[in-house]
């Protein structure tokens, strides 16, 4: 998820804020309505957390895949092609064999006790029920899948598309164009939250945002566009996003349920990654120890954090305490014990490759 030939102050600043956001999102899912599973469930409700679910799936996931496209140019521009697959499956592949096969697949066999053996009921699990197999993983599996792909997109197809030095302001509006008819068509045959198992995990109706964000990641290196989008044109385009969050209903109301859905999310993301993007530039240009810290320990963070907020989930279930000082809690020392985890594992040569 990083690898730079310098140090970007403020991309670090996002890395370490998207980071938090996901534990704080997993955090908030024992204590809010969240409408899928989860193994902790605390009452009374958070209604505030409904919103916050909402936005964080608009834009969160396919701006760590932006990001994480932005350096895989790099990467692949400045290594021979053995030395990036090496780093990519140690980086990637090796956590995500370990998570499936030593965590996750071992969690459900030991809470469904099945007859069956464990690798044919991890089989079973990985094609049938992929979520549960590979958890909050999917992203370092999908990443893994992108960065090959990438690499045979680069190698094996020419593209001489006349791309403008600069950032024009009609960009976003022509990814949009595209992206929503996508999204649509997706997701008449997979909604959101429906999982197939194509070699890896793949939630199919954020494929289109996933993979083509992590794309114009790689595009926006290569064209030096991120220095010169205008904060005009990417506060205006935050606005008309969160606009359209304020009046759902509105959109709702002239639109068939998938596009005014689409429409939303899709004006959302780029909107919020626009004006992140922007507003972290203005406001960080210098790294103190503490953030520096956060981002170099930010991987591990995301790789093990999920178990110990469930842990602490657990452990806060039956204190009499006010529901949003829980949800605090558990977000704080979950980035707090799995950076420390991760701070303690990368003292070790092997597992710093790694994280």
């Amino acid at each position: 998820m990083k690898e730079t030939q310098k140090r970007i102050v403020y991309i670090d600043f996002i890395k370490v804020f998207l980071t938090c956001m996901v534990v704080a999102h997993h955090a908030g899912q024992a204590y809010g309505n969240t409408g899928g599973v989860w193994l902790v469930s605390d009452n009374p409700k958070l209604d505030y957390l409904r919103p916050f679910f909402f936005l964080n799936a608009a834009y969160m996931m396919g701006f760590y895949f932006f990001i994480s496209g932005y350096f895989t140019y790099f990467s692949l521009n400045n290594k021979p092609v053995k030395k990036y697959l090496k780093d990519r499956f140690l980086r990637l592949g090796i956590p995500l064999i370990f998570f499936v096969f030593f965590v996750f697949g071992p969690l459900q066999y030991f809470l469904n006790q099945p007859k069956t053996s464990f690798l044919s009921f991890l089989a079973d699990l990985y094609f049938n029920q992929p979520p549960l197999a590979v958890g909050h993983l999917w992203f370092v599996a999908s990443l893994l899948a992108y960065a090959i792909i990438y690499l045979l997109l680069v190698k094996f197809v020419r593209f001489n598309l006349p791309f403008s030095k600069k950032f024009k302001p009609w960009y976003p509006l022509l990814y949009l164009f595209f992206l929503i008819p996508v999204n649509v068509w997706i997701r008449q045959f997979y909604p959101i939250d429906y999982w197939v198992t194509w070699f890896i995990p793949i939630e199919l109706a954020h494929l289109p945002q996933y993979f083509s964000l992590f794309l114009l990641g790689a595009l926006f290196n290569k064209t030096k566009w991120l220095e010169s989008i205008n904060p005009i044109t990417a506060f205006t385009y935050l606005f008309l996003g969160l606009m359209m969050f304020i009046f759902e209903g509105i959109i709702y109301q002239n639109f068939p349920n998938l596009w005014g859905e689409s429409l939303i999310e899709s004006v959302l993301c780029v909107g919020l990654c626009l004006g992140i993007y922007t507003l972290f530039k203005m406001l960080f240009h210098r790294m103190n120890k503490f953030m520096k810290l956060l981002s170099d320990n930010s991987y591990g963070i995301y790789l093990f954090h999920l178990l110990i907020v469930i842990a602490l989930q657990q452990l806060l279930i039956n204190m009499d305490l006010n529901i949003n000082l829980k949800f605090a809690i558990v977000t704080i020392f979950g980035i707090f014990f799995s950076g420390l985890l991760t701070f303690g594992l990368r003292k070790i040569h092997l597992f710093k490759r790694i994280l």
